[in-house]
């Protein structure tokens, strides 16, 4: 199999690690935007069975989705404005053949497969990040979260919403730690616990009523 060589992604979190991140941000999102159609992150926790599935949508055509299964993560985005500037690789050096459990993700209807700008995996035959083409970081940039954790999500969120939000809440979220009445109160003084629920359950976040 021909392997194109993209270093930084040897960089990107384990599989746990990354599924951490991605119920983190849904949790957050939930709590800051409460209105699910201006949300941008978002995790299923009962997508299939044996699946989870994390998911990002801007609202002006990038997004990604990043399956979980018993053979690894695979994740494919579509960036919109480098689709539109022309900034892709050429399919040309893509991976060929790609394996089999890629191929399945990419063809599910759900995931979009024919608007993909970057595909990526973690196999756990394999043991080790790979993807169909040689991407720069930056043409993956729409999975920044994976890299740059608690402070990067924490700027994008008081930029998005407009609102200072609470540092020390982001991190703890990060941190996995349970979510709480005083935890969203220090994030969205709005939301009551109550309100969080169905979110908490489909996230499948740890949490404690008070």
């Amino acid at each position: 199999m021909n392997e194109p060589q993209t270093p930084w992604i040897n960089r990107l979190p384990s599989i746990e690690e990354c599924r951490r991140i991605f119920r983190s941000i849904a949790m957050l999102d939930a709590v800051l935007i409460p209105e699910w159609e201006y949300r941008y992150y978002s995790f299923n926790s009962v997508w299939a069975e044996g699946e989870e599935m994390a998911s990002m949508r801007d609202g002006e055509g990038s997004h990604y989705f990043a399956l979980f299964t018993r053979d690894g993560l695979m994740i494919k985005g579509y960036d919109a404005e480098q689709a539109a500037s022309g900034l892709m690789l050429s399919k040309a050096q893509s991976v060929d053949p790609l394996p089999a459990a890629v191929v399945e993700f990419l063809q599910e209807p759900a995931f979009m497969g024919e608007q993909t700008t970057f595909c990526l995996w973690y196999l756990y035959s394999e043991n080790r990040w790979l993807s169909d083409q040689a991407y720069t970081e930056q043409q993956c940039s729409l999975l920044q979260a994976l890299w740059g954790g608690a402070s990067y999500y924490r700027e994008w969120a008081s930029d998005y919403t407009e609102t200072e939000v609470h540092p020390e809440a982001v991190h703890q979220i990060f941190a996995g730690e349970p979510l709480t009445s005083a935890l969203i109160a220090q994030l969205n003084p709005e939301l009551e616990f109550g309100d969080l629920e169905e979110d908490i359950e489909e996230i499948d976040y740890p949490a404690t009523a008070d």
